[in-house]
Order: structure tokens, then sequence, then C-alpha cells
């Protein structure tokens, strides 16, 4: 297996985060796009010139106990 070129790559940092919140992220972001979004976040939070926070999504997605049908049932009974 070949040498990863760090010269013009990022190197690789593992990460530990539960599959349920994994599969969330890329429900909101997209699949591909998780790394670049947690890239913008870090930026963000350590307040780097020309950062922005990153956008969340416009309704809870994936959160445990948490779906649609409960969540219109809530707004009904209010």
């Amino acid at each position: 297996m070949a040498k990863q070129n760090t010269e013009k790559h990022t190197p690789l940092r593992p990460l530990r985060i539960p599959d349920d919140e994994w599969e969330a992220l890329g429900k909101a972001v997209g699949d591909r796009n998780r790394t670049r979004f947690l890239r913008e976040y870090i930026r963000w939070y350590l307040r780097w010139p020309d950062s922005h926070q990153p956008s969340r999504p416009p309704e809870q997605i994936g959160a445990p106990g948490v779906s649609k049908k409960s969540q219109q049932e809530g707004e009904e009974s209010s």
C-alpha cells in the first residue's frame, strides 16, 4: 500500500462518532459533505478570520425519540 502524500493532503484524523449521529449528519449535510461541514465548524469555533457559522437544518434530523409524526402530534395538541 502506498504511503499517503501529506504534502498535498491533510493527515487522516480518527474520530469516534456514534452511528446514529453520523447517519443523521449525513442526512443533514449530505453523505459526502460531512468533513467539509466539520472543518467549517472548527474554523468558526476557533474564530478564524473569514470563517462563518455553518447553517443548521430547518428541522431536527434523526434525534433519538423524535420523529416527524411525534412533532406534528405535539403541535396539534398545543
